[in-house]
């Protein structure tokens, strides 16, 4: 039976297998499916590509008339996963808190707190900079965002 319950567990199964993590499972009334996931070292077209066998081997489209996506998660969309704070640890974010607040910096620790590593202006001064460490419950965190440096 198609479901999203079922696709997440088959697309899960061959995601884990090839290193990876699934993030997300959308499916529509119409029957319309996106997978998303990710890796440490990155998602290789070949592991969509595994992942889309993997899943149709087991949902037989002409059965359940169904269509497919599998992509990795996408570098501006918003965290989802826990696996996403951990795999992006020393890389800079951009964070928007419950309270409507906002912060940016780099993480530096995952648990079920966000450790993060913020730029903040010294006392007294306009170009002096210090490197304060945060905590951030991971509660109160609304949205993630991985920020993106063309250096």
């Amino acid at each position: 039976m198609l479901t999203k319950e079922n696709i997440s567990k088959a697309a899960k199964e061959k995601i884990t297998d090839i290193g990876g993590f699934l993030v997300d499972v959308k499916m529509n009334t119409n029957n319309n499916i996106t997978i998303h996931f990710d890796k440490n070292e990155g998602v290789l077209i070949e592991d969509c590509i595994s992942v889309t066998k993997h899943v149709e081997s087991i949902f037989d489209r002409d059965v359940e008339d169904y269509e497919l996506s599998v992509c990795s998660a996408g570098l501006s969309q918003p965290f989802k996963v826990s696996e996403q704070y951990l795999k992006n640890i020393g890389k800079e974010v951009s964070i928007k808190l419950k309270d409507g607040k906002r912060k940016s910096g780099v993480i530096k620790f995952f648990d079920e707190n966000l450790t993060l590593e913020i730029l903040k202006k010294k006392k007294g001064s306009k170009k002096d900079y210090i490197i304060e460490e945060i905590i951030i419950p991971i509660d109160q965190i609304k949205e993630t965002k991985l920020k993106i440096n063309f250096k």
